[in-house]
């Protein structure tokens, strides 16, 4: 996998796929615009079953993952994720407005690459992506500014 140190082009990122499961249209889409305008491919996915499916069918580079959704929430979608031979190798970030050290704590030893607290300035989701995509094997949390 190349590198994505600020050296490479928007072109070389363009083949980086993130796959983005949000129950909320416009959070959805904000991610899609910041992302894309970083040069990332966006998927999305409105609920835990649909992003599911869609992470099976297209195995994505990395996955965006919120926690409250209807049908299937996040974390029985990190679950299957890691317990599926064809995806534990993709890692995981963690969106969710939830500050509880325990369900942070069980994300991250679940398996989730990082755990981003919202809501998160673009140039933040920017970087996290980035990070765990270079380093999906170290777990952490990351804190945000909130927008004002």
């Amino acid at each position: 996998m190349p590198s994505l140190s600020a050296s490479v082009s928007a072109d070389a990122r363009q083949t980086i796929t993130v796959l983005s499961i949000d129950d909320t249209p416009t959070f959805r889409q904000l991610i899609r615009l910041t992302l894309e305008f970083a040069g990332f491919r966006v998927i999305e996915a409105s609920d835990g079953q649909q992003g599911l499916s869609l992470a099976q069918s297209s195995v994505p580079d990395l996955i965006l993952l919120d926690l409250m959704m209807p049908v299937m929430d996040g974390v029985a979608v990190c679950q299957h994720i890691m317990g599926s031979p064809h995806l534990r190798h993709i890692p995981v970030v963690v969106l969710s407005s939830s500050e509880d050290s325990d369900e942070i704590e069980t994300c991250l030893v679940m398996g989730a690459t990082n755990y981003l607290l919202k809501p998160f300035r673009p140039q933040m989701l920017i970087d996290v992506v980035r990070q765990s995509i270079q380093a999906s094997g170290s777990r952490s949390v990351v804190h945000s500014t909130p927008i004002a």
